[in-house]
């Protein structure tokens, strides 16, 4: 059998050649002097032995190298961090620091804030990112340009990739950071290809230059070229006739390498060839045979582009370029297995917990329907997770026409459609859901369910519906949370005391469901805790909530929108000014293109930020919202609480305006803001740290408050700003 080299162990770029033959000592010199660059970049089309020359690198370096193998579904940026963190584990950090940062708090910032401190107390190493062209994601990017800033000072990322990749180049070129190797770089000079071909047992002399300018230096060609013309029968004419490019790699490794394998090789190679990750118990399951994980050992000492990814020899891959070939050799010889593979894989990484590589073999296999039962199992983590962008892409490869068929992913188009703010399509899908989903079905409880979320008919419906999920789905299933939560809404809204135990036992019970759940939960018992005047416990509700959403990276979802309006209403009512401002820009940045939303999640989000407004003595933006809330609540027949809201909303901002404009008063709006800071016993000093103002003015302000109120005190100015309204539903 022909010997194809290959490396001794890690991911491995899509290239044939091996570390004994490439010569490539003039590059791991100029890899050593580079020590300053925080970045080294290899960027070439495949063929380049950009991995093999970052192996050889690794051999020279006294450093440990700290490899992550790239893929497609690494452009979840969430799934890349954890990816990193695994690769961490073989660095001198110590284990408990891995274990802290394996821990489920998936917000990506307060994550790499994490990593970051980890690595202070590493020692030097590389981190290497191989085939980074398979990132395409400015998520992704970020992560890693994230990583580049928190490593050691004697660190450094290398990047190995096909195409440009996704970094600011110009920033770490100008400061001296970046150390590049092109294509040009990594080509072979005409003396490299001799002593390649020479490494061959090949001595063309002068014809060698042939080979060489025909490849251009392209290593992978080289050397297929030099195995190709040492089995044939006339050198030169060899050399003459042959062109480097895919298709002759690709021909060769089908016509050299499989047919001089012995047939169970082969065969067993072509069909695990659909497994972007081997082991031998998930090969086992996929040929539907045994002893795969020593069939794994004996291919990779074999050299037949089997490459290990451990030191146990437990889990494998195949080069790229290999597996390719191998795929398309399986297409040709029984395509009609290549479902049924998938299918064996997806199941098999199902039972053993692989719920997200799941999903994947099973829509590669057909069975969407399957798909469609691991994405609704595994949705509650997914979205809690922020992994919108795995969502998506697994929508896109089964397509609407599909999903609107099967009930499960009917369901999990619906519940993303409403976690991205977007409520059109959110009403569209239940539409479909009602259409599709029918008393006999098992998912009959969880339309209930969607019903409740969306609240199509006002509270009474949502809690008729939520009810009604309740009675349908199975007792222990997580959608009995939700249902609660949804109930509780409707019940809040029509201002029935029923509705704060079922709310605090949602928050309860989604701290192990869902974290959107239990911030939902939270968000409801702080605008309670407002209702009855009670700051602390309404500021503590709507902090947990917010800390939630930040630990769990959910921010991308623009429902979390009212999470931050409400706990600017919050610090609005207790004199906390400039940091409800804050809050207040935060809601509007994560809401940014929601649209046709959801009747009472609209109503709370507009109705706090039009109360907040109102605090902070800006009229006319409260205006805006006041009518915006008007109309939504128009859709939310019987919703008395909101109601309320509005109506005090219109006489706090009547009497306000009275208050500052008239009277004789004529109160500015410093002086106005000013006021309702002195109910919370802060000094002027702190008070001015709040409002960004010196002791001296704030002092100046409560002066002038006193006279034109017409009182010789703080505590008389407190009791006359709440005899005028001017203080009304603040905190004690």
């Amino acid at each position: 059998m022909v010997s194809l080299s290959s490396n001794n162990g890690g991911n491995s770029e899509q290239t044939v050649l091996g570390e004994r033959t490439l010569p490539r000592t003039r590059l791991i010199e100029q890899l050593m002097a580079a020590r300053d660059a925080r970045v080294v970049l290899l960027e070439a089309p495949a063929g380049y032995s950009k991995t093999t020359t970052l192996r050889l690198w690794e051999a020279a370096d006294r450093r440990p190298f700290v490899w992550v193998h790239c893929e497609e579904r690494l452009n979840d940026p969430a799934l890349l961090v954890s990816n990193v963190i695994q690769a961490l584990g073989s660095t001198d950090i110590g284990p408990e620091a891995i274990e802290e940062l394996e821990s489920p708090v998936p917000d990506l910032g307060l994550l790499l804030d994490r990593i970051g401190e980890a690595l202070t107390t590493a020692g030097s190493f590389v981190l290497v990112i191989d085939d980074a062209h398979l990132l395409q994601s400015d998520g992704a990017w970020q992560v890693l340009y994230s990583l580049i800033a928190a490593l050691p000072a004697t660190s450094q990322m290398a990047v190995a990739s096909r195409s440009h990749p996704g970094l600011p180049l110009g920033r770490l070129r100008a400061r001296g950071e970046l150390c590049e190797l092109g294509m040009g770089d990594l080509a072979l000079t005409r003396r490299e290809s001799r002593e390649l071909l020479a490494g061959l047992d090949l001595d063309l002399g002068e014809r060698a230059d042939e080979i060489h300018e025909r490849a251009e230096g392209w290593p992978v060609a080289m050397y297929l070229a030099g195995l190709a013309i040492r089995q044939g029968s006339n050198p030169e004419l060899d050399v003459a006739t042959f062109s480097g490019g895919d298709r002759v790699v690709v021909e060769y490794f089908r016509d050299e390498f499989l047919r001089e394998m012995p047939e169970d090789d082969a065969r067993f190679l072509c069909r695990t060839s659909i497994l972007v990750e081997l082991n031998g118990p998930l090969c086992d399951a996929v040929t539907g045979g045994s002893g795969s994980l020593g069939r794994l050992n004996r291919l990779a000492r074999e050299n037949a582009l089997v490459v290990p990814l451990d030191r146990e020899n437990t889990r494998f891959r195949y080069h790229h370029l290999f597996r390719d070939m191998l795929r398309s050799e399986l297409n040709r010889r029984e395509v009609e297995a290549v479902p049924e593979l998938n299918h064996r894989a997806a199941v098999w990484l199902a039972g053993n917990g692989d719920i997200l590589s799941a999903t994947d073999y099973a829509i590669s296999s057909g069975d969407f329907g399957l798909a469609g039962t691991y994405v609704w199992l595994d949705f509650p983590d997914i979205t809690g997770r922020g992994r919108i962008a795995t969502l998506d892409r697994w929508f896109n490869a089964i397509g609407d026409e599909r999903v609107a068929r099967i009930p499960s992913l009917i369901l999990s188009r619906a519940h993303r459609e409403i976690a991205m703010g977007c409520g059109d399509e959110a009403f569209y899908w239940l539409s479909v859901a009602e259409r599709e989903i029918g008393e006999d079905s098992p998912l009959y409880g969880d339309l209930f369910a969607l019903r409740a979320t969306l609240g199509p008919n006002g509270p009474a419906g949502m809690i008729e519906h939520g009810r009604q999920a309740a009675r349908h789905i199975d007792p222990a299933s997580p959608w009995q949370v939700p249902a609660k939560l949804y109930e509780g809404i409707g019940l809040f809204l029509i201002e029935d005391k029923s509705a704060v135990p079922l709310l605090r036992e949602a928050a309860r019970e989604a701290v192990l469901v869902s974290p959107i759940i239990q911030v939902m939960a939270l968000v409801q018992l702080a605008l309670e805790a407002v209702e009855r005047g009670r700051f602390e416990e309404a500021l503590d509700h709507a902090t947990r909530a917010r800390d939630r959403v930040e630990e769990c990276g959910l921010r991308i979802l623009r429902v979390m929108s009212l999470i931050y309006a409400v706990l600017a209403l919050v610090k609005a009512k207790g004199g906390l000014i400039e940091q409800a401002s804050a809050e207040l820009d935060t809601s509007r940045q994560i809401g940014a293109g929601m649209r046709d939303f959801i009747g009472w999640h609209e109503a709370e989000l507009v109705t706090s930020r039009c109360r907040t407004l109102i605090k902070m003595g800006q009229f006319e933006r409260a205006t805006e919202e006041l009518h915006r809330a008007e109309a939504v609540v128009e859709r939310m027949p019987g919703s008395t609480r909101l109601e309320r809201w509005i109506s005090e909303s219109r006489s706090e901002m009547k009497r306000s305006r009275e208050v500052g404009n008239g009277h004789g008063l004529n109160l500015t709006r410093a002086e106005i803001r000013t006021l309702k800071f002195l109910p919370s016993h802060h000094s002027f000093r702190a008070i001015g740290e709040q409002l960004f103002l010196s002791q001296n003015t704030v002092k100046t302000q409560a002066n002038s408050l006193y006279r034109k109120l017409g009182v010789n005190s703080r505590a008389e100015a407190v009791m006359e700003g709440r005899r005028l309204g001017l203080l009304d539903g603040d905190f004690e």
